[in-house]
């Protein structure tokens, strides 16, 4: 039998590998770069100042969102960026929003973009034979120099084709195509009117029912809740005497006279008038006994 020896793996040579391996990729990644930046392309500022204005889309149709783009290029080391004035017009195009402003500068070279969104909604837009074309006054801009010169620029916008959305053949139909039904979508209810009815009518006649209830409930309280008032002058002069019972002398006095002037010829008339003005108190028991006694004999 043949005995093999193992030998330990040479680790230098796989370090070096390894390291060659990483500046491949390094020079690869290199060249790359270097590609792609010869392939760049570079933007020469203006003199002073250059104006750009465009559509987008360019072709648009009635109704649609354009977006009107102005861009602004300026020198910085001729010019002063903060001195920039410009003005245009986009008449009959409707705003649609605020126009959205943005600078970006590079070395010298410096961009003033200006975004506004409009659309094509108003009498010019409409095409007559299917595309109507709009003009619009050029735009302008300012700049001062850093000599102290003011320096002006202008552009045109380009010419804005509209087309239109409805085709002659559409127009002269004497029945015209509708994409949505005329008629209005069939009612739904969660209740049905004849039952709500039925409900609102049940309920109607419940409220009634309980308002006539309670009114006369409350009467009733009323009625027995007042106090008499008038009726049998006897009757409320032993009222009077009664509540006497309870106080001072004098006004058992004057209740026992009332009862004799109200009982007449009568023999317990004598009775009332001997205890009112009798030389002794009249005490409320002996008011009580002679209150019971006349009732005793009054017929109801």
């Amino acid at each position: 039998m043949v005995k093999r020896t193992l030998r330990p793996p040479a680790r230098p040579l796989i370090s070096i590998a390894a390291v060659a391996v990483l500046v491949a990729a390094a020079a690869v990644a290199i060249v790359l770069l270097v590609g792609a930046g010869t392939n760049v392309p570079t933007i020469t500022p203006p003199a002073t100042i250059a104006v750009h204005a465009e559509f987008d889309p360019a072709t648009p149709a009635f109704g649609d969102r354009i977006d009107a783009k102005i861009v602004i290029a300026l020198n910085d080391h001729r010019v002063r960026p903060q001195t920039l004035r410009y003005s245009y017009g986009l008449a009959p195009l409707t705003e649609l929003g605020r126009p959205r402003a943005s600078r970006f500068v590079s070395g010298d070279l410096e961009l003033v973009t200006l975004v506004a969104p409009v659309t094509c909604v108003t009498a010019p837009c409409v095409a007559r034979k299917g595309v109507t074309t709009l003009t619009f006054p050029p735009v302008r801009a300012t700049v001062i120099q850093t000599t102290g010169a003011r320096q002006s620029a202008a552009t045109r916008w380009p010419a804005l084709p509209i087309r239109g959305r409805v085709l002659a053949s559409d127009v002269a139909s004497s029945s015209p195509k509708f994409q949505g039904s005329a008629s209005p979508p069939a009612a739904s209810y969660t209740v049905a009117p004849s039952t709500l009815v039925t409900l609102l009518d049940v309920l109607a006649a419940m409220f009634a029912v309980g308002a006539v209830g309670l009114v006369a409930w409350q009467t009733i309280v009323i009625v027995r809740r007042r106090p008499a008032r008038g009726g049998d002058p006897l009757e409320r002069a032993l009222r009077l005497a009664r509540e006497a019972e309870a106080q001072p002398v004098a006004h058992r006095r004057r209740a026992l006279g009332l009862l004799a002037r109200l009982l007449g010829r009568d023999g317990l008339s004598s009775a009332a008038s001997d205890l009112a003005w009798s030389e002794h108190k009249p005490e409320p028991d002996e008011l009580e006994a002679l209150v019971s006694e006349i009732e005793r004999r009054t017929p109801e």
